[in-house]
C-alpha cells in the first residue's frame, strides 16, 4: 500500500507550468510517463528517458523508454558511462529505492532528443495508505498545456504580462512599499499586500507582493528579468473577503514551495518555523486591514 505524489515541473518555466501526479508504487515508469505527456500537451511520438535529480544527459542512471532500450540492447556496454534500465519494466517503487529518493528529492524527464523538452519532478509526498496499483492521475495543476510542441521549447523570456494597471506602473525591479500601497486608490484594485520588504538607504522596497482585483488575485515575485506572476486565484463567485482569504492561502502555499525549492538546492531541510517566519508581513498586512481573523 504505497503511492507517490510527484510535482512535475516544466524546466524552462517551473513556477507557471506544473502538474501534481499521484502514481502507485507498482506502476512502471513508462506508465507514469504516459500520464505526463498528455497533461502538458505533448504527443508520444519521440524517445525519452527519466534520470536522476536534474542531471538530464549527465544522469548516472537512465530509465529509457522501452523502444530505445530494446533497440540499444546490441550496443557495447563498455562504451556506456551510465547504467541503462528499461522504463517499461522498472516500477516507481523500484526506482525510488534504486535512487534513494526521499521527500523533496528530484528526478528529471527528457522528451524528444531533438527539441529536448525538459521537466523535473519533486517527490512531494509518500502516500502509505494509497493502493500500490493506483493509476497515474493528475490531482492538481497550474498553467495551460503547451499549445504547439514543435515551437521552440524555451519559456518566453519576457514572462507573462502583469495584470490590469500594473503593467504600466511597476518598474522592472523592486518597488517602494509606499508606492504599492498607493495602488489601492486605483478603482480596479481592492487590496495590495507587500510580502517581502527590504530596508534600503532609499526606504523599504518590496520584492514580493499580492494584489487583489474584484474577481482575481495574484501573487507576484521579482525574478529576473522583472516581476512575474507565480500564483493566480480565481475570485468568481467569491465575496471580497473570501477572495482575500483564498489569496492569503495562495501566499502561504507559495512560501512553502519556496522553502522546498531552497531546501532541494542547498541540501537543507527548512521546517514549519521557517515557513511561518515568511508569513510575518502577510499576517501584519491582514491585521492592518482589519482581517486578523483570516490568520
Amino acid at each position: 500500500m504505497t503511492a507517490y505524489r510527484f510535482r512535475v515541473k516544466f524546466d524552462p518555466d517551473p513556477t507557471s507550468l506544473w502538474r501534481d501526479i499521484v502514481v502507485g508504487a507498482d506502476r512502471t515508469i513508462a506508465e507514469f510517463q504516459s500520464a505526463i505527456n498528455p497533461a502538458f500537451g505533448l504527443d508520444q511520438g519521440h524517445l525519452w528517458f527519466v534520470g536522476d535529480d536534474e542531471d538530464y544527459w549527465d544522469s548516472a542512471v537512465k530509465y529509457q523508454c522501452p523502444q530505445e532500450y530494446e533497440e540499444s540492447l546490441g550496443g557495447d556496454p563498455i562504451l556506456r558511462t551510465e547504467r541503462i534500465e528499461n522504463a517499461g519494466e522498472v516500477t516507481i517503487g523500484e526506482m525510488t529505492r534504486q535512487l534513494g529518493l526521499e521527500q523533496y528529492d528530484r528526478i528529471c524527464y527528457l522528451y524528444d532528443y531533438g527539441d529536448e523538452w525538459r521537466f523535473y519532478a519533486i517527490l512531494k509526498e509518500i502516500l502509505s495508505e494509497e493502493p500500490s496499483d493506483t493509476e497515474p492521475t493528475v490531482v492538481k495543476d497550474k498553467g495551460d498545456p503547451i499549445d504547439d510542441q514543435y515551437e521552440p521549447s524555451g519559456a518566453d523570456e519576457s514572462g507573462p504580462l502583469l495584470p490590469g494597471p500594473l503593467y504600466s506602473v511597476l518598474p522592472e525591479t523592486a518597488v517602494p512599499v509606499a508606492d504599492l500601497r498607493e495602488l489601492e486608490e486605483h478603482e480596479d484594485i481592492v487590496h495590495v499586500l507587500p510580502l517581502l520588504s527590504i530596508e534600503t538607504g532609499f526606504g523599504a522596497v518590496c520584492e514580493r507582493f499580492a494584489i487583489q482585483f474584484e474577481e482575481t488575485g495574484y501573487v507576484l515575485e521579482n525574478f529576473q528579468p522583472g516581476w512575474q506572476i507565480v500564483e493566480e486565484v480565481d475570485g468568481a463567485n467569491k465575496t471580497e473577503e473570501e477572495l482575500l482569504a483564498a489569496l492569503a492561502d495562495a501566499v502561504r502555499a507559495w512560501h512553502a514551495e519556496i522553502a522546498e525549492m531552497s531546501g532541494a538546492m542547498t541540501g537543507q531541510h527548512f521546517g514549519e518555523e521557517t515557513v511561518e517566519a515568511m508569513h510575518v508581513e502577510l499576517e501584519a498586512e491582514l491585521e492592518r486591514k482589519g482581517y486578523g481573523h483570516l490568520l
